[in-house]
């Protein structure tokens, strides 16, 4: 059969004929190279043209995605040469542009990083002749480049972190001391106009050495001068505060208004002058025309200062006050009896001013204990010949003749022996100090509650009180605030037997002991009536007859230990047994109201006084307190008439005794 080269034969007979063609080939033979090739690339071309490709719009971020296969296969030897050689060309040029990428991002950088960066230039260059996916790039490169900095700057804060925090803390303290050197400096600036000397940094050596001064004289001069100039500037000011040997000026300050104690409107302005023992308020003269012009009712002070009030350090309290909504910068006086209230313009002022006020009032009182100190030594150095000792005054070899018993006891007590010791008008202001100082500790004692010391305070009093006559006012009335004082605390219901018993002694010790006695008894009577309203009444008579009694006889014994331990001498115990004796009697009016009735069955009273009985003589009679005698008779419903009938007296019933 001739088959025609030009027509295409169909399938089945090619089928058909390929099968004997490869059973007739030669046993071992296998397919042809050429033939393997081709089908390879068939398989191939068959398999890429079949694959399809999801439509994809811009780049995502995919994984698992098989690379693309090679195609060196599919080409023929003298072409796959061309192609690699044009391959290998562009990925030279894709290796030198990524270079030339990363060198531009790193040029950018260094051209932003610098310190002579000119953002206009920067622009200009870069939007000269760039297209949109150079500004693209630019763009992206410029927000990478913030984040990174952002990111690079946290990161430093996080670590320099506690090294800010420790640089910020040496700046704000240099800055403190270089205001403080610069008030220093200033004072020292000043100090030659005020010491009236002249300027050492404008005065040769020469002349300086003139005005090397002796320390004591010249601040005599210097106080005397102050003391001069503030009697010129303050009218009346000689009056309050005279010139004294050591007194001086230590502050002022103006501005500072005055304010009504009752309704804290403003008065006027007034100055403070603050000495070294006395504070002076001065306040200025209203003038007539002023006056006229705002109908006598100005507060506005524009006349000469007129000195208004003075007060020694020692004899005034200064109270600072909490700051309100309404009233800020306020600050009171108390001198004796009166209030007076004072607010200044900033709170700068007022803290410089309390700070001087204290400052001044540490100083006189570490003067004032010096001074003491001395004039205790003076006097121990004066009379310690006295007894007896050799050298000295009044010693044997001495040619003073001794000091007679009576003189050196008045010394030891305290007192000023006429014509060697000071005069009479320093005593009397060394006293008034003294009298100030033990009044002011004395009060402060009492507010804190320190009970010892001011008991002590007050024996420190008593013992002075034939030398001082001035503290016999002061010490009565001291005393007595000090006596309500500890009888209030020992009014208290919770107080513990230690506290009581501390109480008692130190009232014993201020000659109270009549009124510790009474108001400790009180106390422990409202205890118990307390207790007995807390008990609760639930309609069986034995259970409230005997809570009854727990609480009556256990308060009278725990009253007896506290009263025993408190008051040791026996001519007490009579006030203890009164007490007692009505104690039980109020019981007993209790019992009779709620045992003894019309309807009540005779063996619960039986069980009544049963209980009560038991309850006494667990309570009391085992420590040693019997009061059946009383019982008895107190107990019975009857009783008040029993009581009228032998409470009379006959002398029928007590026969006289024989004759001898």
């Amino acid at each position: 059969m001739d088959i025609s080269l030009r027509s295409r034969p169909s399938q089945a007979p090619r089928k058909a004929q390929r099968s004997p063609t490869t059973k007739l080939a030669k046993p071992g033979a296998g397919v042809t190279p050429r033939e393997r090739g081709k089908n390879r690339i068939d398989d191939k071309i068959k398999k890429r043209m079949s694959t399809r490709y999801a439509d994809i719009s811009s780049p995502t971020q995919l994984s698992g995605v098989p690379p693309m296969p090679s195609l060196m296969g599919l080409i023929p030897a003298g072409e796959r040469a061309a192609i690699g050689g044009r391959e290998g060309e562009e990925d030279v040029r894709d290796r030198t542009g990524t270079k030339d990428d990363v060198k531009a991002v790193s040029d950018d950088k260094r051209l932003l990083s610098d310190e002579n960066f000119d953002p206009a230039a920067y622009l200009k260059l870069k939007l000269a002749n760039s297209t949109e996916s150079e500004l693209k790039t630019l763009q992206s490169s410029l927000r990478s480049a913030v984040d990174d900095t952002s990111a690079e700057l946290q990161r430093s804060v996080f670590k320099n972190y506690a090294e800010f925090v420790l640089i910020s803390k040496e700046i704000s303290v240099l800055e403190n001391e270089m205001l403080e050197l610069k008030d220093l400096l200033s004072d020292y600036k000043s100090m030659p106009s005020t010491l009236h000397i002249p300027d050492p940094t404008s005065t040769s050596s020469s002349l300086m050495s003139t005005y090397k001064r002796s320390s004591v004289a010249d601040l005599r001069v210097l106080y005397f001068n102050q003391m001069q100039a503030l009697h010129a500037s303050i009218e009346g000011a000689s009056k309050f505060v005279p010139t004294m040997p050591g007194r001086h000026v230590v502050g002022e300050i103006e501005n500072v208004f005055s304010l009504n104690a009752a309704t804290y409107k403003v008065t006027g302005k007034v100055k403070f002058v603050i000495l070294d023992d006395a504070v002076l308020v001065a306040k200025r003269r209203r003038r007539a025309a002023n006056a006229g012009a705002d109908g006598g009712g100005s507060t506005v002070n524009e006349g000469k200062l007129v000195a208004e009030k003075c007060w020694l350090l020692n004899e005034m309290l200064v109270l600072d006050t909490k700051d309100t909504p309404s009233m800020t910068n306020v600050f009171k006086i108390k001198h004796n009896k009166e209030t007076h209230v004072y607010r200044t313009e900033s709170p700068a002022d007022k803290k410089g001013l309390l700070a001087q006020f204290r400052q001044v009032a540490e100083e006189l009182s570490q003067k004032k204990r010096k001074e003491r100190e001395g004039e205790h030594e003076r006097r121990k150095s004066m009379w310690q010949g006295a007894g007896g000792v050799s050298t000295g005054i009044g010693g044997r070899n001495s040619p003073v003749p001794p000091v007679p018993d009576w003189m050196a006891e008045l010394a030891k007590r305290g007192g000023d022996i006429p014509g060697i010791a000071v005069d009479a008008k320093e005593k009397a202001e060394r006293d008034t100090r003294w009298v100030g100082e033990w009044s002011d500790d004395l009060t402060i004692a009492i507010a804190l509650k320190e009970w010892g010391k001011a008991v002590d305070l007050v024996e420190k009093g008593q013992a002075k009180v034939g030398v001082i006559p001035l503290l016999s006012t002061k010490l009565s009335h001291l005393t007595g605030q000090l006596i309500t004082s500890l009888l209030a605390s020992l009014a208290l219901s919770s107080v513990r037997k230690s506290t009581v018993v501390a109480h008692i002694s130190l009232l014993n010790r201020l000659k109270a002991g009549a009124a510790a006695r009474s108001t400790f008894l009180e106390m422990r009577t409202g205890v118990i009536h307390a207790l007995t309203r807390k008990i609760r009444f639930e309609g069986h008579i034995g259970t409230f007859i005997g809570e009854l009694a727990v609480v009556y006889f256990t308060g009278i014994k725990h009253t007896a230990d506290w009263y025993l331990a408190s008051f040791k001498e026996n001519e007490v115990a009579s006030s203890f047994i009164t007490w007692t004796k009505d104690r039980i009697e109020e019981y007993a009016e209790i019992f009779r109201k709620q045992v003894y009735s019309n309807e009540v069955d005779t063996k619960i009273v039986e069980e009544a006084i049963h209980i009560t009985q038991t309850q006494s003589k667990k309570l009391l009679q085992e420590y040693g307190l019997d009061f059946r005698y009383l019982l008895d008779d107190i107990l019975l419903e009857h009783q008040k008439e029993q009581s009228k009938f032998s409470s009379a007296f006959s002398f029928q019933e007590h026969p006289k005794p024989p004759k001898l």
